[in-house]
């Protein structure tokens, strides 16, 4: 059973707002983070070729993400979301929970400060809360029903 039109942009709006929002914060945050990354890696002397080749090209996937998720967020700012937007915005998500879950015990083992380790442990949290929130936007899209507005800012 579907909702009358009169009740269902309440509810519809509400969701377009919370997995816009989370959008836009899962890439400015990507954005941030990972071209801090480059810089610090960059201006590293005691780091190796090969880890800061590995590096940048890590970084450059989050980057490449952040304006794949920005490209998304725009085009469907005042429509519903498509199935194949959905599908670049869940992989976007999985991909920096998949890193966070591996980069936090490495960071936590490795020899480092223990405010390096706070602070890279709380980055990598905000990063899949971030993420999270907008798998969970996506949800609906591609479950049957692509009229159904997952993510959008209007």
């Amino acid at each position: 059973m579907s909702a009358s039109p009169l009740e269902a942009p309440d509810r519809r709006s509400s969701n377009r707002r919370s997995g816009g929002w989370a959008l836009l914060a899962l890439v400015g945050w990507s954005l941030y983070v990972w071209s801090t990354r480059i810089k610090n890696v960059t201006g590293d002397a005691t780091a190796s070729s090969g880890s800061k080749a590995f590096s940048i090209v890590l970084s450059l996937t989050f980057l490449a993400f952040a304006v794949a998720g920005a490209v998304v967020l725009v085009r469907a700012w005042s429509r519903p979301l498509a199935r194949v937007e959905a599908l670049v915005l869940r992989a976007f998500a999985a991909w920096t929970v998949a890193v966070w879950v591996v980069r936090i015990p490495m960071i936590a083992l490795d020899d480092r400060s223990v405010g390096f380790k706070v602070v890279h442990a709380v980055l990598g949290v905000i990063s899949i809360a971030l993420a999270a929130l907008v798998w969970r936007s996506t949800q609906r899209v591609g479950a049957g029903d692509e009229s159904l507005p997952a993510v959008s800012a209007g």
